[in-house]
């Protein structure tokens, strides 16, 4: 395992752990707020036996905890992947970066949260640092390895 690949992979993992407090922060405020509509609002909601907006809000940021539940362990998983081959690894960085950059337009567009856009915009920026190291790692690698090989060539001759 290399310098570089162990960098990318902590970088990943970075990564992972702010996916995993920006997600964290979002659930457990969610879910607190979520019970702070009291028993007679809650009352009303399940006696109507009909998907209102509250069930639709509700599930929505249901979706959202999951979908950043997703991208911790799938960072995380990453990280392990881009020790042994990082080049591999950079298409699936790519669509995280832009995910997060979506998501960090879409949070301030719609909601106004800085936190949240923060985080997005970090992570973004780390993954594209990630994207960035895992070429460069290759490249000089390569370079490395045929300037072996050329060494191991002209030493037989």
């Amino acid at each position: 395992m290399t310098t570089k690949s162990m960098k990318t992979g902590t970088i990943l993992r970075i990564a992972s752990l702010l996916a995993a407090l920006q997600y964290g922060a979002h659930a457990s405020l969610f879910l607190l707020a979520a019970w702070r509509h009291g028993p007679g609002k809650l009352a009303a909601i399940a006696a109507s036996r009909s998907h209102s907006y509250w069930d639709f809000y509700f599930g929505y940021g249901l979706l959202a905890i999951l979908s950043g539940l997703i991208e911790v362990v799938f960072l995380w998983q990453l990280a392990s992947l881009a020790e042994v081959n990082a080049e591999r690894i950079r298409p699936m960085v790519t669509l995280f970066i832009f995910a997060n950059f979506a998501h960090a337009f879409l949070v301030w567009n719609y909601f106004s949260l800085l936190v949240p856009v923060a985080f997005d915009i970090l992570i973004a920026t780390l993954l594209s640092y990630a994207f960035v190291m895992a070429r460069r790692r290759d490249v000089q690698s390569i370079a490395r390895s045929k300037v072996e090989d050329s060494l191991h060539s002209q030493s037989k001759t």
